[in-house]
């Protein structure tokens, strides 16, 4: 069982790989959502709270950003962690043919994957609590962590190791900032904005 699922994941790697270095068009596209596109979700994630400045979502939405921001450190801790225990190499140092797109060091653990896990930390944390919203930040989660595979950094299965982990921080986010809030409370910001005890 696990032969096979090593083969499918290499096997669908493959097929993901071979679409980069056939058009720079298209390689350019990948090479954005790769290296860059997590950037611009945590600026939409920056929008999504002010957006609804001045309106009766606005407390709301900043709890919720504190959630996602709580979630995405919790991944980050997570994977490094994770990373740590059991180091995979990276697909292009253990096979043959690989496109590489973007540069990143063979030294570098391969599982699971630090932008699935923080892209999808986020829009869990999101759409739990927002559906609308959600959906858009899955949407750009899901095309980072593909990005990540057809550039050649990363195997389907470091993808959805980073999707689960993502997943179980953005649930835990809730209960964890709740425990810090004594020391959010420090926060001017975060004290004057707070959702009040009870209230939707």
């Amino acid at each position: 069982m696990g032969n096979m699922l090593i083969t499918l994941d290499n096997l669908v790697f493959h097929v993901l790989n071979g679409i980069a270095g056939r058009s720079v068009a298209v390689d350019a596209i990948f090479i954005f959502g790769a290296k860059y596109l997590i950037y611009f979700m945590a600026a939409l994630l920056v929008a999504y709270v002010a957006v609804s400045w001045k309106t009766t979502h606005f407390e709301g939405r900043v709890e919720n950003f504190v959630c996602a921001c709580v979630a995405a450190a919790l991944g980050f801790a997570g994977e490094v962690l994770i990373g740590f225990l059991w180091f995979r190499p990276r697909p292009f140092v253990a096979l043959q043919g690989v496109v590489k797109l973007i540069e990143k060091s063979g030294l570098e653990k391969s599982f699971p994957s630090g932008h699935a896990t923080v892209s999808f930390a986020i829009a869990f944390a999101i759409f739990f609590r927002n559906k609308r919203w959600g959906w858009l930040f899955l949407a750009l989660a899901a095309f980072v962590s593909l990005s990540r595979v057809v550039v050649g950094v990363h195997y389907p299965t470091d993808i959805l190791g980073g999707a689960v982990l993502g997943c179980l921080v953005a649930l835990a986010a809730a209960p964890v900032k709740k425990a810090l809030e004594p020391y959010l409370d420090l926060i001017g910001f975060f004290r004057k904005y707070k959702r009040p005890e009870g209230a939707l």
